[in-house]
Formats: C-alpha cells, sequence, structure tokens
C-alpha cells in the first residue's frame, strides 16, 4: 500500500476555487491520504462539516467592529439574491443633470 501522505490546501478566499479543491479532496481521502484545508476564518466550519481538517487564518487585521455574516443570507436560490440585490430602474435616484 502507498504511503499515508497529508496534503494541505490553501485556497484562495472564495467558494469556486474552494469547490474545485474539494472535489480533488475527495479523490484523495478515498486513497487513503489526509486532507487538510487551510482557510480564512469567513469559511469556518463549511470545509469540517465535509468531513475534511480545516484550519483558520485571517487575511486581515482583526476587525474593530463585529462582521456582518454574509454566508446565510447569501444561501438562496439565484433569483431571489437578484432581487434582494436589484430594484426598478425607474426606482434609481436621478442626477442634477437628468431633470
Amino acid at each position: 500500500m502507498p504511503e499515508r501522505r497529508t496534503i494541505v490546501f490553501f485556497p484562495e478566499g472564495a467558494f469556486g476555487p474552494t469547490n474545485n479543491c474539494v472535489g480533488i479532496g475527495r479523490v484523495l481521502q478515498e486513497r487513503g491520504h489526509r486532507v487538510v484545508f487551510i482557510v480564512e476564518e469567513s469559511f469556518a466550519g463549511n470545509l469540517e462539516a465535509q468531513g475534511f481538517e480545516e484550519r483558520l487564518m485571517r487575511l486581515g487585521p482583526p476587525p474593530e467592529t463585529p462582521e456582518f455574516e454574509t454566508m446565510t443570507r447569501w444561501r438562496v436560490a439565484p433569483m431571489t439574491s437578484t432581487r434582494r440585490c436589484m430594484r426598478p430602474t425607474s426606482a434609481e435616484p436621478r442626477l442634477p443633470s437628468d431633470r
């Protein structure tokens, strides 16, 4: 049997690159390797819930005020999030030059 290795992923702080690494990580786990993700604090618990080890890091200095949780706000269907972000053009404020 091949030697068991520890493979560390350090994806940039976005879901696209992280999800790509998850697929590769699953294959490595199936082959008996230990997979560890080093992720930004906002990802805490996401990869651990999928069976991977996590090590957290902060990409910037600690905030002076509490941070706003965005993960649950955006965990909705695409059209729902679009409606939350957009409003009708007629509702846009007009510029003084448009009067």
